[in-house]
């Protein structure tokens, strides 16, 4: 081969080699080799990555810290919206203890009265007079026990706190909440109240004792006074759904209308006039149920009556709602 041949071979060969290296520099790295971004420095789209994630975490930190701040606020005034319907029930039924107290307070003092003459005036008592004393200081003592009753009501259904959630004897909580809305009921309907022989239910006496006599005081002024007799509040506690004890409310009052049934526990609304009813009692006695794991229903029609449902888990068989009771508000 001349030495021309062999030059132009070699040119030729060149040629191709930097073709080929084009041709991969086109193609980008191979497997395994690394860029020249990733040797040298991080690339600019990782660094805003980072950025953005630190962002967004300081971010959702802030939200949550105002979130668990404005939970705390909503617990402290439903505690504060539970207590003064609590204050309002018992400015309801104020008028009506009164005279509960004032009947066996006045026969105390009779009786204390006519003990104290006789035995200023007698010396030696005879049978028959030391009889009637014996029986005048049972009267008092009775009278004196009656009062410590309504006394102890009044306290269990002002406690401002909690005492935990417990067995509660339901037909003992039903009996204070009667007595305590007797003086609405006693001019306007019959109570009966059927509620012996169901389990203890899960539950808070006091915050119970408020749910029930809400519902009782509602019942007594759905009807208008002057017809005792002809009308009627029946309180009926039965086994409901497994694992729950099921309590009836029904009265034959006045009944509610259509448009009203489905905001009938919503927070402030109220049929009663301005200055009679603050909305708050059944919207508080929803709420009061449903945390402890049962429900508070209504049916009723205009001129038939109501009747609202109270479904409570059995002691023992109670499991803590996910909802709390602020979901009432």
């Amino acid at each position: 081969m001349t030495l021309r041949a062999k030059v132009g071979r070699l040119a030729a060969m060149t040629r191709r080699r930097g073709m080929l290296r084009q041709a991969f520099e086109r193609l980008g790295p191979g497997p395994g080799a690394k860029s020249r971004c990733a040797v040298e420095t991080p690339c600019a789209d990782n660094r805003l990555l980072e950025e953005t994630v630190r962002e967004r975490t300081a971010a959702l930190e802030a939200a949550n810290a105002k979130l668990s701040s404005s939970l705390e606020q909503l617990h402290a005034t439903q505690t504060q919206l539970l207590f003064a319907d609590r204050l309002i029930a018992l400015g309801r039924i104020a008028a009506g203890v009164g005279h509960e107290i004032n009947n066996p307070l006045a026969f105390i003092l009779s009786n204390l009265e006519y003990i104290h003459q006789e035995l200023q005036q007698k010396e030696r008592l005879s049978e028959q007079d030391r009889q009637e004393i014996l029986e005048a200081l049972a009267e008092t003592r009775d009278g004196a026990e009656r009062i410590r009753l309504i006394v102890r009501d009044l306290q269990t259904l002002s406690r401002a706190e909690d005492v935990g959630s417990g067995p509660a004897e339901l037909a003992a909580v039903v009996r204070t909440a009667a007595k305590m809305a007797m003086h609405e009921l006693r001019h306007r309907a019959r109570l009966v109240v059927e509620c012996d022989g169901v389990p203890p239910v899960q539950g808070n006496g006091s915050r119970l004792g408020q749910v029930f006599l809400n519902l009782l005081l509602n019942a007594a002024q759905s009807i208008s006074p002057g017809n005792a007799e002809g009308n009627e509040v029946r309180v009926v506690a039965r086994p409901g759904e497994p694992g729950h004890v099921l309590v009836e409310v029904r009265d034959t009052g006045c009944g509610i209308a259509p448009e009203h049934r489905e905001r009938i526990f919503d927070p402030f609304f109220t049929t009663k006039p301005l200055g009679v009813g603050t909305g708050l009692g059944l919207a508080v006695c929803h709420g009061i149920v449903t945390s402890l794991g049962g429900t508070l229903t209504m049916e009723s029609a205009p001129g038939r009556g109501s009747v609202f449902r109270v479904s409570l888990p059995v002691a023992g068989a109670f499991v803590q709602s996910p909802r709390s009771q602020a979901d009432w508000t």
